[in-house]
């Protein structure tokens, strides 16, 4: 913890703190984007929209016939999607164990200590003096989309 000390108080807590969630979010997505093969996912999810919207189309207009043929692709779109999940679920577990570590520590290193001001307050949400848990979420929250569509990790905006 005697590493920490200089980044303890204001400002240089902020800044670290935004420093960590921007090394977090770039390992992140930079695990997603090389582990996970984004083309495949992006071909899977264009699949099961397409089942999705002839099953609504089915379903709205109560054509037997095409419900039926939807209904035949189900399991196969359910095992698609299934294996698509855990493609990407074994990705986010071979992380989250550091994740947490880092995050323990961290946390129990600032406690409730305000290691940030906010410009805005939204009542009983957030305040104007922002604890490490806040402003971690923030920071990670305002670094995760963007870096995202940068390195095209995310099948979902690429």
């Amino acid at each position: 913890m005697t590493v920490l000390q200089p980044y303890g108080a204001r400002p240089y807590s902020t800044i670290f703190i935004a420093a960590v969630a921007f090394i977090l979010s770039l390992a992140t997505n930079l695990a997603n984007r090389f582990l996970v093969d984004v083309e495949k996912m992006k071909s899977v999810m264009e699949e099961v929209k397409a089942w999705r919207r002839d099953y609504e189309l089915a379903r709205k207009t109560n054509n037997k016939q095409l419900m039926a043929k939807v209904m035949k692709r189900q399991k196969a779109i359910m095992q698609l999607q299934g294996k698509a999940s855990w493609d990407r679920m074994k990705v986010s577990l071979t992380y989250i164990g550091p994740f947490w570590i880092i995050f323990y520590i961290l946390s129990s290193f600032f406690r409730d200590t305000t290691v940030a001001l906010s410009p805005f307050t939204f009542p009983y949400l957030l305040g104007e003096n922002l604890p490490f848990i806040s402003w971690y979420i923030i920071c990670s929250l305002a670094m995760s989309l963007p870096m995202s569509r940068l390195l095209g990790a995310n099948p979902e905006m690429s």
